[in-house]
């Protein structure tokens, strides 16, 4: 059976398709760094609750998980809707074929975010509830490991048949040779910001009233987030080598944009390693939040040069209705504002207890 008879006809999109792609990479950014930042954060506890059980820092840290995972999940819900108007044909489908693990990303969640909050309220104080950063942790990779899975699936069309075979919705892409790679990349960039985390916390946390320890713990975020980041190098490279011919030869000259867009990213991995190893941590997060967001842009070229053979964003029929989309601008605009406020708020009761 032909692949692109099994591609369900698109919806039309209210405006162009530019436009809903550029909020899709930026909405997208902040989603994943929220998202890196509550795993790896999650994870740099989890190891800690081992090597040191009555640290401080973990304690301050496990208080500040469940608001940044309650976060994460609010920042995902419009990548996610603007990838179902762009792409909605394809996702649509991968998720109706591994359906059985989609649904259970709801019950994962509540099992991650519940635990979260057994950890903050326990952490130190019983020997067994150290446990529950470890199941929250879990859930969180079983999470990565199913949306790795949807996100590859959607792009490969000319798997979709395996269906007939299994059509219980339990199709999985593990025969994708990019899938575990691409899992890796998040968990690996998880444990780099869950470093960051870590540092930024003791410098704004513990610096008053431990001084010497909170400068050793801030140094070891930081050197949790360059050797994390080096190996990140590493998974991306083979990654880079993995994907399709047709689109790695876009990025390797076939295609200016897409080659200097790759040049860009690499220019800006240098520059994040350099204030890393120079142990400037605003720098690095400041850095570290344009390196991502360029990074999701060559996801989104990613995504488009594997879809394109089959139609992708190209053949998108466009209705004009500006004013839902005026709309959505300034409620996410807003949005932000009385986010960022009540972030602020949080920060001055923390600082008060």
């Amino acid at each position: 059976m032909q692949a692109a008879a099994l591609i369900p006809a698109p919806d039309a999109i209210p405006v162009a398709a530019g436009w809903l792609e550029a909020l899709l990479i930026l909405t997208f950014a902040l989603h994943i760094l929220l998202v890196n930042a509550v795993l790896g954060g999650s994870l740099v506890c989890s190891v800690r609750s081992i090597v040191n059980r009555k640290s401080i820092l973990i304690k301050k840290m496990a208080k500040v998980l469940p608001s940044i995972f309650a976060l994460a999940v609010n920042f995902g819900v419009a990548p996610l809707l603007f990838i179902q108007m762009l792409y909605g044909q394809y996702l649509y489908t991968s998720s109706i074929l591994m359906a059985v693990y989609w649904l259970s990303v709801v019950f994962l969640a509540i099992i991650a975010y519940y635990a979260l909050y057994i950890f903050a309220g326990r952490y130190g104080t019983h020997a067994k509830f150290p446990l529950a950063i470890f199941a929250s942790s879990a859930a969180m990779l079983c999470i990565g490991l199913i949306l790795s899975n949807n996100m590859t699936l959607m792009l490969r069309p000319d798997v979709w048949s395996e269906y007939f075979s299994s059509p219980g919705g339990t199709l999985l892409n593990f025969g994708d040779q990019t899938v575990w790679l691409r899992y890796l990349h998040v968990v690996v960039a998880s444990v780099a910001v869950g470093g960051l985390v870590l540092a930024l916390i003791a410098r704004h946390s513990l610096a008053k009233d431990d001084p010497e320890t909170a400068k050793k713990e801030e140094q070891l975020g930081l050197n949790i987030f360059l050797f994390s980041s080096l190996v990140q190098i590493l998974i991306g490279v083979t990654l880079f080598f993995a994907i399709p011919e047709h689109v790695r030869t876009l990025f390797s000259g076939g295609s200016e944009f897409y080659t200097g867009t790759l040049l860009i990213a690499l220019t800006f991995v240098a520059m994040l390693l350099f204030q890393a190893a120079s142990r400037n941590l605003y720098g690095t997060i400041i850095t570290l939040v344009f390196t991502v967001l360029i990074m999701s842009g060559i996801r989104a070229l990613l995504r488009k040069a594997m879809l394109d053979p089959f139609g992708g964003i190209a053949a998108l029929p466009v209705q004009a209705e500006y004013s839902p989309f005026i709309m959505f601008i300034v409620s996410l605009a807003l949005g932000l504002v009385a986010i960022a406020y009540m972030i602020k708020l949080a920060m001055r009761s923390n600082k008060e207890a």
